[in-house]
């Protein structure tokens, strides 16, 4: 059992799953996240423009930091990506000593084993 799901909805964080206001009077995404940090809720991952992550039609959410949860608590695979800070989903067509991943939102492939040994 993880940190209550919720959704950002007219400057307020809503409960996913029943609906229920949390807090009210969080206009911003920066004063969210400073309300998440002290409390056990969980926001939506989003990218850098600001654009939640969404799969299936259902947000994503993170917990420390690379685990990556659906709303039906169903773990996935997920990772950042460096340039846009999208969604970034492990390609189907793997090759032998790649992990290539495509973001969904710009389309850029790297692969992080690759560039964690470069770093």
């Amino acid at each position: 059992m993880g940190p209550t799901k919720v959704i950002p909805k007219d400057g307020g964080l809503y409960e996913l799953k029943t609906g229920k206001l949390v807090q009210d009077g969080l206009p911003t995404r920066k004063e969210q996240e400073a309300y998440a940090a002290r409390h056990y809720i969980a926001l939506p991952v989003v990218d850098k423009a600001g654009n939640p992550w969404v799969l299936d039609g259902q947000p994503v959410y993170c917990f420390r930091g690379t685990r990556y949860e659906t709303v039906d608590d169903q773990k996935i695979q997920l990772t950042r990506c460096p340039d846009c800070g999208g969604m970034g989903i492990r390609d189907d067509e793997t090759m032998v000593g790649s992990d290539c991943i495509r973001c969904v939102q710009c389309g850029h492939e790297f692969d992080t084993r690759l560039e964690m040994m470069e770093t």
